[in-house]
């Protein structure tokens, strides 16, 4: 028993202290803030079974859903104030709303809802687009303006087909998309005079296979630069692309413009972040920024879609921040005061989440939950069988010490009759830690510096673990091998040991599996 306990205890009870390590350095890493001035994101008091429809007047949110609309007044440090009002807002058609009244599209009418009492606006409409101020509705081809505010309603402009969608800005101007033919719309620009361009200036998708998702725009330095993100369906495969558009005010309609695609990479790592949709424009801390979703790259993060701001430069690749720790996927981002919510999918349920730049909220959210603690853990088992693929890939290390062994026991047998550790089992044990060292650099990459805790990522760090790794290793060789064994189980007591140690330390930060 004793003699087992040297051969298996000791290596065991080591291989678990380089567990127990990464175990650690997750309960650290979900304490880390995603930036250092935004706190992690924080769950608020809402839940819902279906997607809602969603309003913000950059104060308030709104989610409208199962015959009812929820009111989210919020402030910096996240303390809520949700109001629900009895209104049953149509699917699939945007809204306005204040608090007290509510403007949205019913059985083809634009209809006021105040104190539960329904007033027909105007009749015979067929989609409306709204904004902080202004809620723009048509009927075919004649595009109208209500001023919620005011009550007033007005005749806006008259194109040559029919209106397909508004996208309203804060300041009243709008990009009116109106249809060329089933599957491609004209774009036209609206100032916040409600003067429209005599022209489009760009011709946009809207097949179900390769439509517009989104679309955001703002006027600056007398350019009006619009992104738009694009879905596409090609063999059943899902993607998004997000285009920008530049054009000087006094130049729209003077010709088609051809969007620019945007790439956006993530500034932790460097690496393409792939799909990006819902691209925003927001201003955050007086800086302007594109506020988008896309892809997680994190451990744990398994497929999830997590929410990202770049600071927007006049260039075709923006570096993305991630700024949501929440799992799952994200949806309908908004930017509340100095705040930014939005919901979280999880497959059954859509939770809401924000993020603030409240020192006490970043402070707060820092601090271990039940919630944080289980993610922890849960990205710990993630990065343990991640480490497994190290095994596969790791396995031909052992085969030049292999091939040295079966050559010496083929041709010179005699060796391996002499008593002790011959010469033989040192020589195999040499050219074995050769080996893991090239592996080690290449698999030190952006993603190892990423994800490894920093006493393996200083210059040099990766190879002083191996170092580390060779003496304990060397140590408990020594300890553990049985006299009796020969110089094939001695080396390959020494490999296995070492592996196992590979795999528990260095191991969990090479691949990404999930």
């Amino acid at each position: 028993m004793r003699e087992k306990l040297k051969v298996f205890g000791i290596p065991i009870m080591v291989m678990l202290l380089f567990v127990l390590a990464l175990f650690v350095h997750q309960l650290v890493l979900v304490k880390e803030l995603p930036q250092p001035n935004w706190s992690r994101s924080i769950p608020l008091e809402y839940t819902s079974e279906e997607r809602p429809q969603v309003f913000s007047n950059k104060e308030d949110v709104f989610f409208a859903g199962d015959g009812k609309v929820h009111q989210f007044t919020l402030d910096q440090k996240l303390n809520t104030k949700d109001k629900v009002m009895d209104t049953k807002i149509t699917r699939g058609y945007p809204f306005w709303a204040d608090g007290k009244k509510f403007v949205y599209y019913k059985d083809e009418d634009l209809v006021s809802t105040v104190d539960q009492q329904d007033t027909i606006l105007s009749s015979g409409i067929t989609g409306l687009g709204t904004g902080v101020n202004d809620v723009y509705f048509w009927s075919n081809q004649e595009l109208k303006h209500y001023n919620p505010q005011e009550g007033s309603l007005t005749n806006v402009h008259s194109f040559p087909s029919e209106v397909s969608a508004v996208h309203v800005g804060d300041n009243g101007s709008g990009i009116v998309q109106v249809k060329l033919d089933d599957t491609r719309d004209y774009v036209y620009y609206m100032d916040e005079n409600q003067e429209v361009s005599k022209e489009p200036f760009l011709v946009l998708n809207t097949s179900p296979n390769k439509k517009v998702d989104h679309l955001t725009y703002h006027v600056k330095n007398e350019e009006l630069i619009l992104l738009y993100s694009e879905k596409s369906r090609t063999q059943g495969n899902l993607s998004y692309k997000v285009y920008k558009v530049q054009v000087p005010l006094n130049e729209i309609g003077s010709s088609i413009e051809k969007g620019t695609a945007i790439e956006f990479v993530n500034h932790e790592n460097g690496e393409k972040l792939s799909s990006p949709s819902g691209a925003e424009f927001v201003n955050v801390s007086g800086k302007e920024a594109v506020m988008f979703t896309s892809e997680g790259q994190r451990i744990g993060d398994n497929s999830s879609i997590k929410l990202y701001l770049a600071p927007y430069e006049d260039r075709t690749t923006l570096e993305g921040l991630p700024i949501s720790t929440s799992k799952h996927v994200t949806y309908s981002p908004e930017k509340v005061g100095q705040s930014l919510v939005w919901l979280s999918y999880d497959g059954d349920t859509y939770e809401l989440f924000a993020a603030s730049q409240d020192k006490e909220v970043m402070a707060a959210s820092a601090e271990w939950s039940s919630r944080s603690v289980k993610e922890a853990i849960n990205n710990g088992v993630v990065m343990m069988f991640s480490s497994l693929i190290t095994v596969l890939t790791s396995f031909y290390w052992v085969l030049p010490s292999l091939f040295l062994l079966i050559i010496m026991y083929i041709f010179k047998p005699n060796t391996f009759e002499t008593e002790g550790i011959n010469w033989v089992e040192y020589a195999s044990i040499v050219i074995f830690l050769i080996m893991p060292i090239n592996y080690t650099s290449d698999a030190m990459n952006a993603y190892f510096y990423q994800m490894a805790p920093d006493y393996i990522t200083f210059p040099g760090g990766g190879y002083a673990l191996l170092l580390l790794i060779s003496v304990v290793t060397t140590i408990i060789w020594k300890i553990g091998r049985d006299p009796d064994w020969g110089a094939f189980a001695g080396a390959f007591y020494f490999m296995g040991v070492y592996i196992l140690f590979y795999i528990t330390s260095i191991g969990p930060y090479i691949f990404n599996l999930f």
